[in-house]
């Protein structure tokens, strides 16, 4: 009994312990769900501030597709013709295009007959040597930093007019690295063309079609008989290989033309000093310029001749439509020009552009057409929409 006792006293006491612990196992509990609930608190929040974060820099769903043209600054009329192609795809595709300056320099402002500009063109920045060798010219420079102007914008795709190879690579060498929403940036070029990978389109005239066209209106204009140069030919840049190239392929079915020595010039300045020597110590009968600032340079050095009574009668056929060309063309110092048509290349430009954000099959390479453009034919209907888009 004594031991019965005992062992009640015992069981009342468990009883009783446990009747106080009861409480405190609770209040335990209780401070355990509450720290877990507050644990959930801070992680949700956390995980909301992540998203917020993320979210600032990428676009918001449903928003437009924001597509940036990377331009030189201060803009010549193929340049302008570019945009206002770009900005009318954009407005029918439903997408924002946002257009970024590369300025060289402070006060430097880039126009293509400006031989200011050209002269400064070569500097290159302390801070873009390496080695004792540049990397990139500031005009080169000046546009891959426009293009991280542009990503840092928010653009998810990218049209270039590049300068150079170097540049090119280091513009796809940016763009591929992922965006915000881990997406890679399309690049499409317009007009040139370079041998580097990554590039989703290129929309460009066919080079070696236009020199054929050129030296075919050089031909004709000189009755199949004569001396012709070749001002502005660049040994690197693809596009002016490719119309020299296709130039030498037309003048090649004329044995009583001859091809005189090439003079390498890429300013307006410089081309006038090549064609003023090559004038003065050769009889050409005509030139084919075949850059821009060579037509300009060629028209200075036969517009210097005329003034002086020191006649002439040799012919220029270049590429290009700017102003200042048209006038020389109308005033009859250059009798043709290759002309290409700037607001297609915008135009389809964005329209790859907007194909490859939206998944859609994209062209590779997308050729434009060129005409061949006299005082003849340059007030047709057709070709005042080529050379002047921006006149309504």
């Amino acid at each position: 009994m004594k031991a019965n006792k005992i062992n009640g006293t015992e069981w009342m006491g468990h009883l009783v312990m446990k009747i106080n612990l009861c409480p405190r196992v609770g209040i335990i509990r209780m401070r355990v769900l509450l720290l877990r609930y507050m644990a959930m608190i801070a992680a949700t929040c956390c995980l909301l501030l992540c998203v917020a974060c993320g979210m600032s820099n990428a676009e918001p769903a449903g928003s437009p597709p924001r597509i940036a043209l990377i331009t030189p600054a201060g803009t010549g009329e193929l340049a302008e013709a570019i945009r206002l192609g770009a900005e009318a795809a954009a407005k029918e595709a439903g997408a924002e295009l946002i257009t970024v300056e590369a300025f060289p320099s402070e006060g430097l402002t880039y126009a293509p007959s400006n031989p200011d500009f050209t002269a400064g063109q070569g500097k290159v920045k302390q801070e873009h040597l390496q080695n004792g060798t540049y990397l990139l010219s500031e005009r080169e420079q000046a546009q891959v930093d426009a293009v991280s102007l542009a990503m840092e914008q928010g653009a998810s795709a990218l049209l270039i007019d590049p300068l150079s190879e170097k540049a090119l690579s280091d513009i796809i060498q940016k763009a591929q690295t992922k965006d915000a929403n881990g997406v890679i940036i399309p690049v499409i070029l317009l007009n040139d063309e370079f041998p580097v990978k990554g590039i989703t389109s290129v929309i460009s005239i066919d080079n070696v079609e236009a020199g054929r066209q050129a030296g075919q209106a050089m031909a004709v204009l000189m009755g199949g008989r004569g001396r012709v140069a070749l001002l502005g030919p660049d040994p690197v840049n693809p596009v002016l290989i490719n119309r020299e190239q296709g130039v030498e392929e037309s003048l090649a079915q004329y044995p009583d033309i001859h091809v005189e020595a090439q003079s390498v010039c890429s300013t307006r300045d410089a081309c006038w000093q090549a064609a003023k020597q090559l004038l003065d110590e050769q009889q050409v009968d005509g030139l084919i310029a075949l850059q821009e600032p060579a037509s300009l340079g060629a028209a200075d050095e036969l517009n210097r001749r005329t003034s002086e009574n020191n006649g002439n009668k040799v012919k220029i056929v270049g590429f290009g439509s700017e102003q200042q060309q048209l006038e020389q063309l109308q005033e009859g110092r250059i009798q043709h020009l290759i002309v290409q048509n700037g607001f297609s290349a915008g135009y389809l430009g964005v329209n790859q552009a907007v194909a490859r954000l939206n998944n859609q099959q994209v062209q590779a390479r997308v050729t434009l057409e060129t005409k061949l453009v006299s005082t003849d034919n340059m007030f047709w209907m057709d070709n005042q929409k080529l050379l002047f888009p921006f006149v309504q």
